[in-house]
């Protein structure tokens, strides 16, 4: 029996480390003791650890990893017990290598699946493992994306967008639907989950899409499907009773029960309900207690948890392609119980096929839809304004919700994120991050909202651009001070040359605004530009 370490830096993340679920799963298969951190745990260094291994996301937090590595690294005996993967790992491979000393072998690169690559005698295919949720519950960070199931039904992408990882990191498209005996293993082990999370990267290309549809209804989530929530006292008891035992169960239970007497109102219910709680306390073995007093504790429970039905979703959280969508497959996916749906929009060139998706899924009575935008790649500002805009007059026509996401294009190797596309500047990304400050990230689908946020014209759009980052965020109140009147009119008296070289200097820091010789024409618009928001 051996120790194992599972780390995750601690940058912020929505979703839970798949790759670690699995690897935990592997390890308490073959009887290892398994435990899970985010960022530096100084516990850890308390214990010897007979393997580590270190996950990794994106490229920008290259350094934050790299230091969850070298902290590490020092709790084994020798680095070849230290596995790192993931997608930093596995598109940056020499870069880790430099900056940690590791070997080669160290590196797991793509996906997981060959367990002898680490030494242990058996080859198992780690990627097809079922998901530990377990290990979420031994530490503090609370994910986003809450408790949801997690899966793939498809690996890989047949597109090779030069944007995109997926090409090095799955290179082959493949089928590895098993999404019922996932699920099924899921429930048995873990209890129903409300929500499916897809992570494919593009399931309309699988051949045998019906299948994958028929399974998915099968498995609990056709359209109108309901979910009831067993409660986690019915989950854990059932597992006591198996007879697993950990101290990450016993405090689950033990919130859940302490959470619950909130609805028991008062009176002789509540008094009997809280003294079985404050034994329970004084236990010398929680779970042993608790299938003592299941008897005297289970009605109370089933009395005042809570009941109600809450609608199902599935979520192709990847986005679908639009370019493959047609009148068939968007039948298929109006089966389901599909909330949103996300279709890329990663080019003002597929407007008209976006557009022509669109209207297939309002036609088949999907009218909740998400997409995802890129810009600062090979786009133009402009380009970016068109799009948000295509996406208010589908609202518009149809009566239908859109809500997009702007993402900013990094390449997929670079260590931070201060990539300029070529035909933007710093300004104008800074603007469309104030923009998006205020929205949390999120185009809605309002009208109004959409022309103030973003300008009633292309031209207008591209003067919010320019404007200092203060009045684009707190946009009404320099309207009322009449700062943002005063600021437009030295603007717009500016020739189109300088308003370039304008952009240049406020792409800079407000320290170097603040102390740069400027020329006499910027003068008097400069100090627009060191305003701050009181």
């Amino acid at each position: 029996m051996r120790n194992i370490l599972l780390v995750e830096p601690g940058y912020k993340n929505k979703y839970p480390p798949m790759g670690l679920m699995k690897i935990s799963t592997y390890h308490k298969n073959i009887k290892d003791n398994v435990r899970f951190v985010k960022g530096i745990d100084k516990e850890a260094s308390n214990y010897v650890w007979d393997r580590i291994y270190i996950t990794t996301l994106f490229t920008f937090d290259f350094d934050i990893s790299i230091r969850t590595i070298n902290y590490y690294k020092k709790l084994v005996h020798s680095c070849q017990n230290v596995f790192v993967g993931g997608v930093m790992a596995s598109l940056m491979k020499d870069e880790v290598i430099k900056y940690t000393g590791l070997s080669e072998e160290s590196i797991v690169v793509g996906l997981f699946t060959d367990s002898s690559i680490t030494g242990d005698s058996k080859s198992v295919n780690i990627d097809i493992l079922p998901l530990d949720y377990d290990i979420l519950d031994m530490v503090s960070y609370k994910y986003p994306a809450g408790d949801n199931y997690f899966a793939y039904m498809t690996r890989g992408c047949p597109n090779k967008c030069d944007f995109c990882a997926v090409p090095k990191l799955e290179p082959k498209f493949q089928v590895t639907n098993n999404i019922v005996a996932q699920i099924e293993k899921i429930n048995e082990r873990y209890g129903p989950k409300q929500n499916l999370l897809l992570l494919d990267n593009n399931i309309l290309n699988a051949p045998d899409l019906p299948k994958l549809i028929e399974d998915l209804c099968k498995a609990g989530f056709a359209k109108g499907s309901y979910f009831i929530d067993p409660g986690v006292y019915e989950i854990v008891i059932k597992r006591y009773h198996k007879g697993e035992r950990s101290e990450y169960l016993d405090r689950k239970l033990s919130d859940y029960l302490s959470g619950l007497k909130k609805r028991i109102p008062g009176g002789e219910q509540r008094d009997a309900y809280l003294n079985l709680l404050i034994d329970s306390e004084s236990a010398d073995d929680y779970a042993e207690y608790m299938l003592k007093i299941e008897g005297r504790l289970r009605p109370l429970v089933e009395k005042y948890k809570n009941k109600s039905r809450k609608k199902r979703s599935v979520d192709f959280n990847q986005g679908v392609d639009a370019r493959r969508v047609n009148k068939e497959n968007m039948a298929l996916l109006a089966k389901l119980a599909i909330k949103p749906l996300r279709i890329a929009f990663d080019s003002i060139a597929y407007k008209s096929t976006y557009e022509n998706a669109v209207r297939l899924a309002h036609s088949n009575g999907i009218n909740e839809i998400s997409n995802y935008i890129l810009f600062n790649h090979k786009d133009k500002p402009e380009d970016l304004y068109s799009r948000l805009e295509c996406n208010i007059k589908l609202n518009q026509e149809l009566g239908i919700k859109i809500f997009s996401f702007p993402m900013k294009y990094s390449p997929v190797n670079l260590m931070n994120r201060h990539y300029v596309g070529q035909h933007w500047n710093l300004k104008y990304l800074r603007a469309i991050s104030a923009i998006l400050h205020v929205t949390q990230g999120v185009v809605a689908a309002g009208t109004s909202f959409f022309y103030k946020a973003f300008g009633s014209t292309v031209e207008e759009y591209l003067e919010i651009l320019a404007m200092p980052r203060e009045m684009i965020m707190y946009r009404f109140h320099y309207e009322e001070t009449g700062d943002t009147q005063q600021w437009r009119a030295l603007y717009q008296a500016l020739s189109q040359a300088d308003k370039e070289v304008l952009l240049d200097k406020v792409s800079h820091t407000v320290s170097e605004i603040k102390h740069e010789e400027w020329p006499d024409k910027f003068k008097a618009i400069r100090p627009f530009y060191l305003i701050r928001y009181k």
